[in-house]
């Protein structure tokens, strides 16, 4: 019932009290007039039967037709709820297949307490190639703030679950350099905090900054075939005596389809310049692989978009506007010109209008990489999250 009606109700609560005082009032009227109140009496008792029989009545239309209009307002929820789900039925279908897509599966990982093997996977997910990308743990995190992380959550991660006992993970991050215990050596945070322009809100401008600082220590490797369960693990075995590598990200596309293809950062740019230089170079599987420098990559990828070889992509994929996660057409989507006729009218016009492919200082083109799944995977595999995102996926991630 609203506030309004329950007024008018009170109110008319209110003058049934009202009668009823001034039939009191009548009743203290002088002995002389005894007689005259008994022969009042049956008249005003009815009098304040009707009145108190109107106000229920009152009542019970204000309580029919607030209960009316509930049931209008939700019926037409109700509809408008179908015709949601009617709606977002395919995309919800979508969004199913991406997941099941990709199929890595860690359970293959043996039970272990090696404080080698847990240092280097919680220190990853703190590092600067990880956790400016994670949508989830850089949310909890706070940025720059450097709150602790609970460590419970931590071993809650499916690439977690393998170290056991629990006090292995505590012992283990006792002698980290990177990385220290807090909250009685219940959590664990970053000793050099993010720096202050990393807040906790997924930002991909930011993220974009940590990549360009590894470009000049990054590879691009392609010739993996298709995705198995153990796919990510196994491309890791194959670069670590390449290494140390700070990260390993399989390529998607927007259906989280494995390309066969990676970038992969190492620890410093000697070791990189080391694999590329590799003769003969390894090979996946008795395959040979297509192996070059990331800066070699992107700038081929400016030149094809240039020439109308390829399409570019719509920002960073998963962001507001990139084309993936728009609310419909007309939110975010593709132009609807053709690419090749944008292409015929910018030659007509002598391309006067092209801007000059943006560099950074160090000459580095400034492009977005292909899309694929961020670092938040338990936001999606446990919590029913997201994501937007990051451009690749890392192999050494959190399933």
């Amino acid at each position: 019932m609203s506030d309004e009606q329950k007024n008018v109700n009170a109110d008319a609560a209110q003058d049934v009290q009202n009668v009823l005082a001034e039939l009191k009032g009548d009743g203290e009227a002088p002995a002389n007039g005894a007689e005259k109140k008994e022969e009042q009496a049956p008249t005003e008792d009815a009098e304040e039967a009707r009145i108190v029989a109107a106000a229920a009545k009152l009542g019970e239309k204000s309580e029919k037709a607030e209960d009316q209009k509930d049931n209008k307002t939700q019926e037409g929820e109700s509809r408008d709820n179908n015709n949601n789900r009617n709606n977002n039925n395919r995309g919800r279908n979508e969004r199913f297949q991406r997941r099941n897509n990709a199929k890595f599966d860690p359970s293959s990982q043996q039970i272990t307490d090696d404080p080698v093997e847990i240092r280097k996977q919680v220190e990853f997910y703190f590092s600067d190639s990880n956790l400016p990308m994670d949508k989830f743990l850089l949310g909890k995190v706070g940025g720059s703030s450097n709150h602790s992380v609970p460590l419970e959550l931590l071993h809650s991660f499916k690439r977690m679950r393998r170290f056991q006992p629990f006090s292995a993970i505590v012992e283990a991050l006792k002698s980290s350099e990177t990385l220290e215990l807090t909250e009685k050596e219940t959590a664990v945070r970053r000793k050099t905090p993010l720096p202050e322009s990393v807040t906790d809100s997924h930002d991909p401008s930011v993220v974009k900054v940590f990549e360009d600082k590894a470009m000049d220590r990054s590879v691009y490797a392609k010739g993996f075939g298709e995705e198995g369960p153990t796919t990510q693990l196994e491309i890791e075995s194959f670069f670590a005596p390449y290494g140390p590598t700070n990260a390993i990200r399989l390529r998607r596309a927007h259906d989280k389809t494995f390309k066969g293809s990676v970038f992969v950062e190492f620890e410093t740019e000697d070791k990189q310049k080391a694999f590329l230089a590799l003769d003969p170079k390894p090979q996946w599987k008795g395959q040979d692989l297509l192996i070059k420098s990331k800066k070699e990559y992107c700038e081929e990828k400016v030149r094809d978009i240039e020439a109308g070889r390829i399409k570019p992509s719509n920002g960073r994929g998963r962001g507001r506007g990139g084309g993936f996660r728009g609310r419909g057409r007309g939110r975010g989507g593709d132009n609807k010109r053709d690419w090749r006729e944008r292409r015929a009218e910018d030659q007509k016009k002598g391309f006067e209008e092209r801007k000059e492919v943006q560099k950074d200082s160090r000459g580095v083109p400034v492009i977005q990489s292909t899309s694929t799944e961020s670092g938040q995977k338990r936001g999606r595999e446990d919590e029913s999250a997201a994501n937007g995102d990051h451009p690749a996926k890392k192999v050494d991630a959190k399933e």
